[in-house]
């Protein structure tokens, strides 16, 4: 499994890379944005651990970033901004920031904070659920309609990677990436055929759709097909 990618949204270059060789140390994967388009491109062709979002961006402000990542997906995003006002920061929490860094800020306390944000994510809630389908972490089980799933491993990090991603497009490359490890040398192939075998698994339900020339798409489903 790959380790935890941040993605570093930053106009300022110079602390943009300084933040990017301390978490690199910290053997984190890093990608770098310096306005809100290039964040959210990079956000939804990735799967993206954390945030790290700088408020006063050159183009235009991380509000409008932080309100499209809301919409879509609940990552940790840390705010990171020059603007220590209480309402700033009251303004940023009620959009769904989860925590507020005011420049200039030590990077171990920023280490710090991503660290508990991702303890927070993966240890919050034993179990994932979409509909009729559900997932006990703790016990590492699969349930559909309240009936266990006999799943390979392989097909259960599939399935907690989609769930967690929901309504996401994930590509061929990054579920080889996430599930099997940046060291793997086979190809895409190996993600179609084991997409299939798990959508069999998931009948009459359709969780699993498939986006012609990107990926796939995990949607919530109720209904059997």
């Amino acid at each position: 499994m790959s380790q935890p990618t941040i993605l570093v949204v930053e106009d300022d270059v110079k602390l943009q890379t300084l933040i990017e060789r301390y978490l690199i140390n910290e053997h984190y994967t890093v990608l770098k944005a310096h306005d809100a388009k290039e964040a959210e491109t990079l956000f939804f062709d990735h799967a993206v651990d954390c945030v790290l979002l700088d408020v006063m961006l050159k183009t235009t402000d991380g509000w409008r970033v932080l309100r499209t990542l809301r919409q879509h997906s609940s990552v940790p995003v840390i705010m990171l901004t020059a603007r220590g006002e209480e309402d700033d920061k009251l303004f940023g929490f009620d959009l769904g920031a989860d925590d507020y860094l005011t420049k200039p800020f030590s990077l171990k306390e920023l280490m710090a904070r991503i660290k508990v944000h991702l303890r927070k994510t993966t240890h919050d809630s034993d179990t994932l659920c979409a509909g009729q389908l559900s997932i006990n972490l703790k016990a590492q089980q699969a349930y559909l309609e309240h009936k266990p799933l006999a799943l390979s491993p392989i097909e259960y990090a599939l399935l907690i990677l989609f769930m967690q991603e929901a309504g996401r497009v994930l590509s061929r490359p990054l579920l080889l990436d996430r599930v099997w490890g940046y060291d793997y040398y086979g190809d895409t192939r190996t993600v179609d055929t084991h997409v299939k075998r798990l959508r069999q698994k998931l009948k009459p339900y359709a969780f699993i759709t498939t986006v012609r020339g990107s990926g796939y798409r995990f949607e919530v489903s109720e209904d059997a097909t």
